[in-house]
């Protein structure tokens, strides 16, 4: 027997006491004894039993028939009469409240279990066929069906509202008879109807018919035949309108032949952007076979490493919901090939993106049309070397590009010393197999980024870009002079080969495009002039720049060992207290012949010759002990700002070699800041050894001209740099316009977030003060503050004076 959780309902303690001990006997759970309506009412809401045993006469206005029709009209619970109550009136006001049990005491045990048990199982079988009702009502209407019946003895065909609804009629029922229904139904469909209402068991069938306003509908009939007596027979069944699914099954087989045949390839993608469908085209452009593409994301199989379309995520947040654009496209073997690309976001009723059809149209054919007809419109067609065309085009892109970057660059004339000889000795035939040869060389030896044209003849032309200095442009030249030194073999003939070559530059030598070409052509003749195979710049300031730099490079070994350096210290200003924090040491040379020397003249030059390490060492030592020199005269806690430069950083001895100096001169570590620029610590691994090693020895590191090199927001995340330096190039436009500004907040927004200290550099007007003060910079230094001077400039008053002063002037040292 199932245990049972039963409510006992009795107003005789000693009835009660000895029922619940029958039933926990039998193995069920008493959950209580009560002998009111109300008790009992809250106790069933409180305790939840599965079963109640109720004695009809109760207590109180309410008695058990009462509480019983209660109950099973509350929670459905049984509810079993156990009563002395046997008359008329009582029995049938009880059955009225359908009780699954009624017993008049005295009653045996075996009785009582026998009547607990009925209960259970009538309880349990109104449970399934409720939840059975239930599913079917749900399942009914979720499907949308109409229910009809149909009996052969009267003929009559019936049907619920919905049925009604699909045929166009009002939301009533529906009666008619079978002749007047099958008349509706379309001539062709209705053999199939009548066979499946005259077919044993169950059927199913879709025709077509008329609804009331003449329009064709598509409807699904389901039903099953059972026979009656006297040979009669009635049919009951479903109904569904699959109009709106026919027509759409229609316009999926159009799609679906488009889709076949199209010479497009067709990919359908989920909401995780993950193949799920693509057409035969898809297949025969990219040679994957379907079952290698389905269930991949086609960024890791078909879009090439270049430009990439927008990301799906970003094509459905866009308003128009679609893309087009060209792409380039990766075959299964890696070949890449152009592709014209459509990709488009497909959405539910309520929006949520469901799919993404992404199109792709093999455009080779067409991209290399047009490549060949650019190639022949703009290169030579015996060498393949660019043409006048080309060059005029490379020279004033290269001339817009130098301007905007302000960067030089050069154009380099090379003509075949005595080539008329061989064309006339030999023959045109031997002469051009020359020009080939000659040119390939040429593409040997220029670099990437440079462009070669034959001019027409035995002439040429290279444009060099990108020059860091001048003497890079004689260095090229050098390499084509040498790699035409070597004779030309034509069968089993050898030619000597020399080539004058002529140098110019922009902007120096000409800042347009006939300038140019008319200054490099006159330093070629100026190159023949001097005996040819040789090179030669247009003017003597080429010339006077080498002389100029290798004086430099010379000069500085003697200025180190005759002091001719000098550190000259910019204040940095705390902006909101207005007092002194800190100095930047920035070097000059004072040439005892040319006066003073500006860094940027020999600090370039410094670091390619190697010099910079001896002279960056000379720079640290003395600004640590300047600051300590200052610390000791009782300027307490100032900040030393030293530049390092690239090779200095990458020196495995730079950390000890600064501790040392430290210990010498009694510095604390945290009174000296390292600066270095963005460039110097591009490789990160190593960059970021080196900066945890200053900053485990307590020593800062400042990132200098922020926002001028290649700035990473990844680098600035990762590196645990203590300081960002504006450079002056933002500062010197504030307040400026709002883009200006914007920058300027923008960064120091970036800066707190990652908890960096910021400097700003280049102040020089007070309205760039109050500016940087406004959005909360907390460190300048420029020419409004001071100039950079000798430390003997900065007395010691002046020092304590200004460390501990909100006021600070305005150039106190110039």
């Amino acid at each position: 027997m199932q245990a049972e959780r039963i409510l006992i309902v009795e107003d005789e303690p000693v009835v009660a006491l000895d029922l619940r001990q029958t039933l926990e006997e039998m193995g069920h759970q008493v959950e209580g004894i009560h002998s009111s309506v109300p008790s009992v009412l809250a106790a069933i809401e409180r305790e939840q039993p599965s079963m109640v045993l109720m004695d009809i006469h109760l207590g109180g206005a309410r008695d058990g028939v009462d509480a019983a029709q209660e109950i099973y009209q509350r929670w459905g619970l049984p509810v079993i009469y156990l009563t002395a109550f046997a008359d008329d009136r009582t029995i049938e006001r009880a059955a009225a409240t359908k009780p699954f049990g009624y017993l008049l005491k005295p009653f045996q045990n075996k009785e009582l279990a026998a009547v607990i048990q009925v209960a259970h199982t009538r309880h349990q079988t109104e449970c399934a066929l409720a939840a059975s009702e239930a599913r079917l009502a749900i399942a009914v209407e979720a499907a949308e069906l109409g229910i009809w019946e149909w009996e052969s003895q009267l003929d009559k065909l019936q049907g619920d509202e919905r049925f009604n609804r699909m045929l166009g009629g009002a939301l009533c029922h529906f009666h008619t008879h079978l002749h007047a229904f099958l008349a509706r139904v379309h001539p062709d469909d209705r053999a199939t109807v009548e066979q499946g209402l005259n077919q044993p068991g169950f059927f199913s069938c879709a025709f077509r018919a008329l609804r009331d306003n003449g329009e064709q509908a598509t409807l699904e009939m389901h039903g099953q035949l059972r026979p009656l007596p006297g040979g009669h027979r009635e049919v009951i069944g479903a109904i569904r309108d699959i109009t709106e699914r026919v027509q759409m099954e229609e316009q999926l087989r159009q799609a679906s032949v488009v889709f076949s045949t199209t010479a497009e390839g067709i990919m359908i993608l989920d909401e995780q952007y993950r193949i799920r469908s693509v057409n035969p085209a898809l297949s025969r452009l990219t040679e994957y076979r379907e079952s290698e593409l389905l269930g991949q994301l086609p960024d890791s199989l078909l879009l090439g490493s270049e430009a990439r379309p927008p990301s799906y995520a970003a094509i459905a947040a866009s308003s128009e919901g679609y893309w087009s654009g060209e792409v380039c496209a990766r075959r299964r073997h890696g070949e890449l090939f152009p592709s014209l690309q459509h990709i488009c976001a497909v959405r539910d009723a309520s929006g949520k993106v469901l799919q993404y059809v992404h199109t792709l149209a093999d455009i080779s054919a067409m991209r290399e049309a047009e490549r060949q007809l650019a190639h022949l419109a703009y290169h030579d067609a015996l060498t393949g070397l660019g043409n006048r065309y080309l060059l005029n085009d490379t020279l004033e892109s290269e001339i817009a590009r130098a301007q905007r970057n302000e960067r030089i660059f050069a154009v380099i004339f090379l003509d075949l010393d005595g080539f008329k000889s061989i064309n006339d000795t030999v023959g045109h035939h031997v002469g051009d197999r020359v020009i080939q040869e000659i040119a390939r060389r040429l593409t040997l030896q220029i670099r990437r980024q440079d462009t070669a044209v034959r001019l027409g003849g035995d002439e040429f032309v290279v444009v060099c870009p990108d020059l860091h200095h001048a003497e890079e442009s004689l260095v090229i030249a050098q390499k084509l002079l040498k790699a035409m030194d070597e004779p030309v073999q034509i069968d089993t003939l050898r030619y000597n080969i020399s080539v004058s070559i002529g140098v110019a530059l922009y902007p120096e030598d000409g800042n347009n495009l006939n300038a140019l070409l008319s200054a490099a052509d006159s330093a070629m003749y100026e190159a023949k002039r001097q005996g040819k195979g040789r090179y030669c710049g247009y003017l003597p300031t080429i010339a006077a720049r080498i002389r100029e730099r290798l004086e430099i490079e010379q000069g500085l070994h003697a200025a180190l060992a005759e002091n001719q350096f000098e550190l000259h210290y910019q204040p940095v200003v705390d902006l909101k207290r207005r007092c002194l924090i800190g100095f930047e040491a920035l070097v000059r040379w004072r040439h005892p012949e040319r006066g003073m020397i500006a860094p940027d003249q020999f600090i370039g030059i410094a670091e390619e010759s190697g010099f910079i390490e001896p002279l960056g060492r000379w720079i640290l030592n003395t600004a640590i002990a300047q600051a300590a020199a200052w610390q000791q005269a009782g300027a307490k806690g100032l900040l030393m700002a030293v530049n390092v430069s690239a090779r200095q950083f990458n020196d495995e001895q730079l950390v000890d070699g600064i501790v040392t100096m430290l210990a010498r001169h009694g510095l604390a570590a945290r009174q000296l800041e390292i600066e270095v620029t963005e460039s110097t610590v591009q490789e990160f691994h190593r960059s970021k050894r080196i900066v945890d090693t200053l900053r485990e020895r307590g020593i800062a590191v400042a990132l200098d001209d922020f926002g001028t090199g290649y700035s990473s927001l990844s680098l600035l995340k990762h590196l645990p740099i203590n300081r960002v330096k504006i450079d002056r190039s933002f500062v010197i436009a504030l307040p400026g316009t709002a883009r200006d500004a914007g920058l300027i907040s923008a960064i120091m927004q970036m800066a707190n977030s990652l908890d960096l200290e910021v400097t700003a550099e280049g102040i020089e007007t007070p309205e760039q003060a109050a500016f940087l003060n406004a959005v909360g910079c907390p460190a300048v230094q420029g020419y409004l503050f001071s100039r950079p001077a000798p430390a003997s400039h900065f007395t010691t008053e002046w020092l304590c004076h200004y460390r501990e002063s909100d006021s600070f002037q305005v150039n106190p040292a110039a």
